[in-house]
């Protein structure tokens, strides 16, 4: 990665964190205004008191009043544009060595402008997990993998779990009973004699979860291949097969980590299933990680299960990652989280790329402006990267409004570990008894 902005925080799906905002100063006071663009605070509206006012009656007076509103915020809507226009112009005009370098020439990153396209055209017919996920990864290994062993692979688990279903005597018309028999696959043994064929456990990765030193480590198709995951590809696997044998389950976030949400057919009672060690949960047990405020949950950029279109935003994302860590950042990236944001605004992971993204691109500016910390005040002289600033501190801003709050990574790693303690581990037992005697069976 380049080692411009050595203050810029490498993040990837489920470790994506903020970029401290302090270590610019605050720039606020001595920001010069861009020729020609208007202070609207200073703006004075018609004020009642006006003497043509009290001539009229009640509803001529809001009439105009109104009508002199619409013109200011038009006039004012005119002077913005006229002000971004004179930014925009000042940017266009910026030599080449102050922009983000393209990676458009590097070997492979066309196949990420060809992800993107499918990604899109996706979004317009049916989704497909599966289709989704195979696009996103087979961008950063070139286009190399074939998705006929892919798709077989998944076919064939499919097979075995309707095999499973069917021996079990679980209805598969049932949700409950087929996301259970989900659930079994990945925490349990499971065996169909009659074909002699043996599934085990899919077990938590630990080694480089967060994909920093291989991002290949985040990858389903490294799940297929080992039988080790973490909690991107192990729900994304989840997701998968539920779409395979027809079943109902969604994907849900927290802080630096993704888990399933499923229902039952008959209360429509959610189930929250925690996929590195195979376990029910409760959403209390999510809250506790003591990361998620309120303004999430209102936002429901947490705990909240992502329809069809939210989930095909956090691929797009994790194409966005994909690219930035196979090639660094340059203006692909906002290309693909834009679309991501377009299908869901309140994407915060989507949010923090952007806000890493827009701190990048003004760090790299800066130095090749030759500004640092100590000469800061500089900056009032190239109105572009004041706006660069500006569009930081705007991101930010944005972020901190979904509620979103960093989670150290020595945290997550005790919250995580924390899932197998013996209150957890005691209602994981009881509501899989509960669950069981829920479960339609074919008559």
């Amino acid at each position: 990665m380049n080692k411009i902005v050595a203050l810029l925080i490498a993040i990837n799906l489920f470790s994506t964190v903020r970029v401290n905002a302090q270590h610019l100063p605050d720039i606020v006071p001595n920001t010069p205004s861009a020729s020609g663009i208007t202070d609207y605070s200073k703006q004075n509206y018609a004020s009642p008191n006006n003497s043509v006012y009290r001539t009229m009656n009640v509803n001529q007076r809001n009439a105009m009043l109104r009508s002199e509103v619409d013109q200011q915020i038009d006039a004012q809507a005119q002077a913005e544009e006229r002000a971004r226009a004179i930014i925009n112009d000042a940017m266009s005009s910026l030599p080449k060595r102050y922009r983000l370098p393209s990676k458009g020439n590097k070997t492979g990153a066309d196949t990420y402008r060809s992800a993107l396209a499918k990604l899109q055209h996706m979004s317009d017919r049916s989704f497909s997990i599966k289709k989704a996920t195979f696009i996103v990864e087979n961008a950063f290994f070139e286009n190399k993998k074939n998705y006929a062993e892919f798709d077989k692979t998944i076919e064939q688990t499919g097979d075995f779990l309707r095999t499973k279903m069917q021996e079990l005597g679980y209805d598969d018309s049932n949700n409950l009973a087929k996301n259970f028999l989900l659930f079994q696959f990945f925490s349990d043994t499971l065996a169909i004699e009659s074909k002699q064929l043996k599934h085990l456990p899919l077990a938590y990765d630990f080694e480089d979860y967060m994909g920093k030193d291989d991002w290949t480590k985040m990858f389903v198709s490294k799940l297929l291949e080992t039988g080790k995951g973490q909690c991107n590809s192990l729900p994304q696997l989840y997701l998968i097969l539920a779409e395979e044998i027809g079943a109902e389950a969604r994907l849900s976030l927290s802080p630096n980590h993704s888990y399933i949400k499923f229902q039952d057919d008959a209360k429509r009672k959610w189930y929250n299933v925690e996929l590195t060690n195979g376990m029910l949960t409760t959403d209390a047990f999510i809250l506790q990680s003591g990361y998620i405020k309120a303004e999430a949950l209102q936002n429901k950029i947490f705990m909240h299960p992502l329809t069809d279109k939210q989930l095909l935003s956090q691929q797009l994302v994790n194409l966005g990652l994909g690219y930035i860590r196979k090639y660094s950042y340059d203006e692909m990236v906002p290309e693909i989280v834009g679309k991501a944001l377009e299908l869901n605004p309140h994407n915060v992971n989507a949010q923090l790329v952007k806000a890493n993204y827009d701190t990048f691109k003004l760090q790299y500016a800066l130095q090749e402006l030759g500004i640092s910390k100590e000469n800061f005040s500089q900056i009032k002289h190239y109105p572009f990267a004041v706006e660069l600033y500006h569009n930081v501190m705007n991101q930010y801003k944005q972020v901190d409004a979904l509620g979103y709050q960093q989670m150290p990574e020595e945290a997550y790693q005790q919250w995580l570990h924390s899932v197998k303690g013996k209150q957890n581990k005691q209602y994981n037992k009881d509501l899989k008894s509960t669950i069981k005697t829920h479960i339609s069976v074919k008559q």
